[in-house]
C-alpha cells in the first residue's frame, strides 16, 4: 500500500511526522522500464546486493523459502557469464517472488517485449481481448496452445516468475503469456517468435506465430504492467495509435469498463441501488479521496438513504490505507433499515482494495455481503515496504516488513502493522459469499454477471 501524507501534514503536524518516521511505503523509488547492457561483474554486484541489503530487509520469507532464495540467487550469478540481460532480470523475478507474497516482488515484467495482442482470463480461458489493428481478426480468439502447451500448462511455466497467490498469479499471468521474452526463457518457444494454436470466435482453428509488438500499445504508456486489469477497459477512440478492443462495438458497457478513475457513483434501478465504483484508494488529483467520500456522503446518501449500495473494487489495486477508513466504517451505517451493502471484488482486488473490503466486513451490521473472484490476496499478508532499485540494472524490487491480518485480527503493533492494529478488523472472513466468474461471451457481449447478481440480490 502507498501512503500519501499531504493532507495529514497540513492538518495534523505531529502525526504527519510520526507516520513518516514509521513508514516507508511512501519513499519507492520507481523502477526503470529499460534494462540498460550489463556485464555479468555488475549482475553479480546486484544479486550480491539482493541477497544482502535488500534480504535482510524483508520479513515475509519463512526460512525454507530463503534458503531457496539464497540458492537461487547463488546459481545466478555462478551463470551470469551466460546470461543475457533479461533473462538475468527473469531470474531475480524468480528469486523474489519464492515469498508468495504479493508486495514482495521484483518489477521487471515491464522490461520484456510484449505480443501485438493481449489477452485476460475468462471462466472459460484464455482470450484475445486487444490487438494491433493489423491484427484485430484474432480478437475473441481463445489460446489453445503456446508452442506445444495448453495455456494451463503455459500458466504453470511463468508462475514461478510471479509474486502472490494462486489469484495474483493468474492475474498477472496473462502478461507475461504474451510475453515472447518470457515465453522464451521457461522454454515455452525455441525462439522469439511464438506459435499460437487459436480457436477462432467462428469456431474454427487457426496458427499463428507472434513475436514482439512493432509498436507499444499506447495505451500502456504510464501504466505498470502490473495493473494487468486495464486491459479489461477499451482506450479512449480519441488516442493516437490505439489498438482494437472486444468492447469497441458495445454501445452500453458494464459501469465497470468504462474509463480508469478513483471513484465514481450513480444511482441503478430506478434509483433503488446506489452504485459507488471505487478503482483506487488514492485520488487521481488535487482534492482528497476522503473530501470526495464526504462529498458523495454529504450530496448523495444522506439526503436519499437508499436500502442497498454496491460498492464496486473489481479493478482495485491499492492506494492510500488511511483513506479509506473512515468511508469503510461508515458506509455499513448508511443504508435504510434491512439494508445490504453488496461489495464486488475480484483476482485484480489487491493491498488497500482489500483492506477496504476488510474493513466494511469488520463494521458489518451483518449487511456487508462479497460477491465475486476470490480477491488477489489471503487476508493475511506483508506490506508496507519500500522498493529498492538494484544498483546496476535499477531494477525495483520491493521488500515487505509489515504483518496484516484481517481475518484473526492483530494486537500487537511490535509484530504487525500498526495501523491494522488500531483500525482492523478481526474475526471475519474475506471469501465471497456469492463466488462468481466471467465468461469470455459474457464480457464480449458487454453483460456483467457479477453486477447482475449483485442486483439481483438487491431486492
Amino acid at each position: 500500500m502507498c501512503i500519501t501524507l499531504a493532507r495529514w501534514k497540513s492538518r495534523t503536524p505531529a502525526l504527519a511526522s510520526f507516520l513518516l518516521l514509521s513508514i516507508s511505503a511512501f519513499a519507492q523509488t520507481p523502477s526503470t522500464s529499460v534494462l540498460p547492457d550489463l556485464a555479468p561483474a555488475q549482475m553479480r554486484e546486484d544479486l550480491k546486493f539482493l541477497k544482502g541489503d535488500w534480504a535482510r530487509q524483508d520479513k515475509s520469507f519463512t526460512t525454507v523459502q530463503r534458503l531457496e532464495f539464497e540458492r537461487i540467487v547463488d546459481e545466478t550469478a555462478t551463470a551470469a557469464d551466460q546470461l543475457s540481460e533479461k533473462a538475468f532480470a527473469l531470474e531475480v523475478m524468480r528469486a523474489v517472488a519464492l515469498a508468495r507474497n504479493g508486495h514482495t516482488v521484483a518489477r521487471a515484467a515491464n522490461m520484456m517485449n510484449a505480443m501485438p495482442v493481449k489477452a485476460w482470463w475468462f471462466a472459460d480461458g484464455l482470450y484475445i481481448v486487444k490487438a494491433q489493428p493489423e491484427l484485430a481478426h484474432l480478437i475473441s480468439a481463445r489460446i489453445e496452445k503456446l508452442g506445444t502447451f495448453t495455456a494451463d500448462e503455459a500458466l504453470a511455466k511463468v508462475a514461478p516468475f510471479i509474486s502472490g497467490t494462486d489469484q495474483r498469479i493468474r492475474f498477472l499471468s496473462a502478461n507475461l503469456l504474451t510475453s515472447p521474452d518470457i515465453l522464451e526463457h521457461v522454454g515455452v518457444a525455441s525462439g522469439p517468435e511464438i506459435p499460437l494454436t487459436l480457436r477462432l470466435a467462428d469456431g474454427s482453428t487457426k496458427e499463428v506465430k507472434l513475436g514482439a509488438a512493432s509498436t507499444p500499445d499506447p495505451g500502456d504508456k504510464g501504466k505498470n504492467i502490473n495493473r494487468g486489469y486495464t486491459v479489461l477497459v477499451p482506450d479512449e477512440l480519441s488516442l493516437e495509435g490505439r489498438w482494437n478492443h472486444v468492447l469497441d462495438p458495445i454501445k452500453k458497457r458494464s459501469p465497470l469498463y468504462t474509463k480508469r478513475t478513483d471513484v465514481t457513483t450513480s444511482w441503478l434501478e430506478d434509483k433503488k441501488v446506489f452504485y459507488i465504483r471505487l478503482d483506487t484508494v488514492s485520488s487521481i488529483d488535487d482534492t482528497p479521496l476522503d473530501q470526495k467520500f464526504a462529498d458523495i456522503f454529504r450530496k448523495s446518501l444522506l439526503p436519499s438513504i437508499p436500502k442497498f449500495i454496491v460498492i464496486d473494487l473489481r479493478l482495485n489495486s491499492g492506494g492510500d490505507f488511511f483513506n479509506t477508513i473512515l468511508f469503510s466504517q461508515s458506509l455499513p451505517r448508511l443504508v435504510t433499515p434491512k439494508g445490504r451493502i453488496l461489495v464486488l471484488v475480484s483476482r485484480a482486488t489487491f493491498s488497500a482494495g482489500i483492506s477496504t473490503a476488510a474493513m466494511l466486513k469488520g463494521a458489518s451490521l451483518d449487511n456487508v455481503t462479497l460477491v465475486g473472484e476470490t480477491m488477489g490476496d489471503s487476508g493475511q499478508f506483508w506490506s508496507e515496504g519500500e522498493t529498492i532499485p538494484l544498483p546496476n540494472s535499477k531494477i525495483g524490487v520491493e521488500y515487505s516488513n509489515q504483518f496484516e491480518d484481517y481475518e484473526n485480527g492483530c494486537t500487537d503493533p511490535a509484530t504487525c502493522f500498526w495501523a491494522v492494529v488500531a483500525f482492523g478488523p478481526k474475526g471475519i472472513s474475506l471469501t465471497p459469499e456469492v463466488r462468481l466468474d466471467v465468461t469470455f461471451a459474457d464480457y464480449a457481449a458487454g453483460r456483467d454477471p457479477v453486477l447482475e447478481t449483485a442486483l439481483s440480490l438487491a431486492k
